[in-house]
C-alpha cells in the first residue's frame, strides 16, 4: 500500500482504534503501518507518546520492575497473554485516550502568542498607528509581511482575546452592519428610456460582446435636499476602479454635463473603449441615456442599461465602493464644503487600496495599478489619478484635516 501521500496528515480517531486492534491481535509494525498508510516511524512515535502506563498486581512503594520486552516494539503489552496476571509495570495503548492526549496538545500548542514580548509590542504599535489611518486587518497584514508574518484572521483572533489595543468599534467594518428590512419589491415601469435597455438586455449584450469593459454607476448623497451636492460615481468592474465628480443637483442634466467633458477630455474614440458599457440603477438622475451613448456619427455608441428595481446587487462593486467614500464622508454630512480637489485626492487613496477580491497572490493588487496594466496614461492624466504607497494610504477624514486645515 502506497504511504507516501499520507505522511504529512494527522492520524484521526478512526485510524488510532484500528492500531489498537492490530496491537491486540499481535501485528507488528510493518503490518499495521500498511494497514493505515502511515510509516513504521510514524507508528513506532504514536505508540511511545501516547502509551498508558499501568502498575502490576502487587508492588511495594508504587514501584514494579518494568518487563524488558517493553524495550523493543511494539513498547506495549497489548499483545501479552500474561497481561492480565502480570505483577510488573505494564504500558498499554488506548486509541481513545491517545485521540484525547493529542486533542490536548494540539489546542495547547494554538494557545497564545507565536512572538517574543518585544516583537508583539512592535506589532501592536504598528497595527494601531494603521488602525487609526482607516487600514483593515488585511492591508495591515500585506503592507507588514515582512515585519510579522501572520494573516488577518490571527489578528481577529488576538483581538477577540483582547491581546491588542485594538477594539471592535476601530475596525471600518466590524460593527456597521445591521439586519436589513425587508422591503415590498415594486415594479419600475418600462418607460421610454429604459427600452431595450434593462438588465436581461444587459445581459444579453455582454453574452455577446464578453470582452468589453463594463463601468457602472450609481450617485452618492450627502444629506436630501434641493440645494445639496451630490456626487456621481463611475467604477470600472474588471480593476474595480472608482472615479467620483462632484455634482450641484441630482439631475440627469448635471450628469451629462460631467459626460460631455469626459467627452471633450478624451475624444469619442477612447470615450467609447473607456465607457462601452454602462450599468446603472433607476435614479431618475439617469434618465437621459441618450447624451451619454453618443459618440458622434464617426463612433460606434456607448451602451447604458438599468438594474432591476431594488436589485442594488446587480451592480455590487460600485456598492461596495460606497463603502469606502463613507469611511471619509459619512451619511448626514453635506458634500458642499467639498472641492473637486478634495474629492480626487480622496478617491486616489482608495484606488491605491490592495483589495483581497482582487488578485490576492499578487504583491500589488490595488485597483490603480491593475487599470494601470490595462488603461493608457492619458486616462490617468485625464481623471488625475497617481500612485500612491499603500503604506500611506488614509481610509478616513482625517486626510481632510492633513491637506485643508480644517476637519469635516
Amino acid at each position: 500500500m502506497e504511504t507516501s501521500n499520507c505522511y504529512q496528515k494527522h492520524l484521526n480517531l478512526s485510524k488510532r482504534i484500528l492500531i489498537e486492534q492490530l496491537l491486540n491481535e499481535g501485528k507488528n509494525f510493518s503490518q499495521i503501518a500498511d494497514a493505515i498508510g502511515k510509516s513504521n516511524k510514524t507508528i513506532s512515535y504514536e505508540i511511545k507518546k501516547h502509551r498508558l502506563k499501568r502498575y502490576g498486581i502487587k508492588f511495594t512503594n508504587n514501584t514494579n520492575t518494568k518487563c524488558p520486552l517493553l524495550e523493543k516494539p511494539p513498547y506495549v503489552c497489548n499483545p501479552c497473554p500474561k497481561k492480565k496476571a502480570c505483577r510488573r509495570l505494564r504500558y498499554f495503548y488506548s486509541a481513545e485516550n491517545a485521540h484525547m492526549d493529542y486533542k490536548d496538545n494540539l489546542v495547547a500548542s494554538r494557545t497564545g502568542i507565536d512572538l517574543t514580548n518585544d516583537e508583539f509590542i512592535s506589532m501592536n504599535k504598528i497595527i494601531m498607528e494603521d488602525i487609526k489611518k482607516g487600514h483593515s486587518f488585511y492591508m495591515i497584514c500585506k503592507n507588514h509581511k515582512d515585519e510579522f508574518p501572520v494573516k488577518s484572521r490571527t489578528l481577529y483572533n488576538y483581538m477577540e482575546k483582547q491581546y491588542l489595543d485594538v477594539k471592535n468599534i476601530d475596525l471600518p467594518r466590524k460593527v456597521r452592519y445591521k439586519k436589513r428590512s425587508k422591503k415590498e419589491i415594486t415594479k419600475t415601469k418600462n418607460t421610454k428610456h429604459r427600452i431595450n435597455r434593462t438588465y436581461q438586455d444587459f445581459k444579453k449584450y455582454i453574452a455577446n460582446n464578453p470582452n468589453m469593459e463594463i463601468v457602472e454607476m450609481d450617485t452618492v448623497e450627502g444629506i436630501k435636499g434641493q440645494n445639496e451636492h451630490v456626487l456621481l460615481t463611475l467604477l470600472w468592474r474588471k480593476s474595480k476602479l472608482l472615479l467620483a465628480f462632484k455634482l450641484k443637483h441630482k439631475t440627469s442634466d448635471c450628469v451629462t454635463e460631467v459626460f460631455e467633458k469626459i467627452k471633450q477630455k478624451l475624444g469619442m474614440e477612447l470615450f467609447h473603449r473607456y465607457f462601452p458599457i454602462i450599468l446603472t440603477d433607476n435614479g431618475s438622475e439617469f434618465s437621459n441615456p441618450y447624451d451619454i451613448e453618443n459618440n458622434g456619427p464617426d463612433v460606434i455608441d456607448s451602451k447604458v442599461f438599468y438594474c432591476d428595481p431594488r436589485a442594488s446587487q446587480q451592480k455590487g462593486s460600485i456598492e461596495v465602493a460606497h463603502e469606502y467614500i463613507r469611511r471619509f464622508i459619512p451619511k448626514g454630512i453635506s458634500l458642499n464644503d467639498y472641492t473637486q480637489n478634495d474629492i480626487n485626492l480622496m478617491i486616489n487613496h482608495i484606488n491605491n487600496t490592495p483589495r483581497k477580491s482582487l488578485d490576492d497572490k499578487h504583491s500589488n493588487n490595488t485597483p490603480f495599478y491593475l487599470q494601470k496594466t490595462i488603461t493608457e496614461d492619458i486616462f490617468f492624466k485625464t481623471f488625475n489619478l497617481y500612485y500612491i504607497k499603500p503604506t500611506e494610504v488614509i481610509l478616513n477624514k482625517t486626510i481632510f484635516k492633513i491637506n485643508k486645515g480644517d476637519a469635516k
